[in-house]
Formats: C-alpha cells, structure tokens, sequence
C-alpha cells in the first residue's frame, strides 16, 4: 500500500511541475518573452509613474507670446488629447534667463500625465514644442502613489 502512496505522491508532484513551468511559458510569451525592466513598468501596489510637462509659450525667436493665452491651450489641449486618455492642466507664470542673461517672464502651461511612458510623453512634446515654436520644454518624472477613489 505505500508503494502504491509513494508512487502516486510522485506522479502528483510530476504534474505539479509540469502545470507551473506551462504557466511560467504562457506567462513569459504574454510579456514578450522577456522581463519588463523599463523604469515605467507599473507595478501593482498603487505606485504609478507621473509625468509632468511644463511648456512655455513665448515664441523661442522674438520672445514674446505669439498666441493668445487661450489659443496656447487650445493647441496643447488638442496635442494632449491625442496622446493621453486624460490629463491634467494648470496655468502657470515661469521665468528663464537666457545665454545673453536676459530674463523672460512667460505664461505657462502644466500637464500632468499619469501613468504614462516616456516615448508617448516625448511625442505629444515634439509636437507641442512645434507649434508654439520653442526651443524646449521641461519634462520632469516622478514616481507616485495613485487611488481613484470612488467614495464609501
């Protein structure tokens, strides 16, 4: 009789492994054959990668707002949305000194996406920094603890 244990004891044990390397293949195609390891990786307790993007809108060449405060937005609106399924925007005042030591005073704005990647961030920037002719914007990463919360 515990021949009869013994040997199934290890049958069971056979299929065991056999049932979790199965899993770990499945689980390893579904990601691509490998490990993310990309800093943006979103991992599952709640912690998110925020990007923030802050954009000037003084024209790089004259220095001075080439747009309205409203059309400024308008424009980074409709490069935002294309990009994010949602963000957040706020106005703000920035200030930068110049290679010539001239200091600039602009209207700004600021988008923050949550959980986000870098490559789609570096698009919506591409296009934002063309049409309201900049030399750059800023773009600041941070790692953040996020809920939507729904109430009781």
């Amino acid at each position: 009789m515990s021949d009869k244990v013994s040997v199934t004891a290890i049958a069971i044990s056979l299929v065991s492994l056999c049932c979790s390397a199965v899993c770990l293949v499945f689980a390893l195609n579904a990601n691509g054959g490998a490990k993310n390891e990309s800093a943006e990786a979103q991992p599952d307790d709640g912690t998110a990668v925020q990007y923030v993007m802050y954009v000037g809108t003084n024209d790089k060449d004259t220095y001075q707002p080439e747009h309205t405060q409203e059309e400024a937005k308008n424009i980074v609106d409709e490069v935002c949305l294309k990009y994010f399924e949602g963000y957040t925007l706020q106005e703000a005042t920035g200030a930068w000194t110049d290679e010539k030591k001239n200091i600039t005073h602009e209207y700004t704005l600021v988008c923050y996406f949550d959980g986000a990647d870098k490559d789609t961030v570096y698009k919506a920037a591409d296009e934002v920094i063309a049409a309201l002719n900049q030399n750059s914007v800023l773009i600041e990463q941070d790692n953040i603890n996020i809920e939507y919360y729904s109430g009781k």
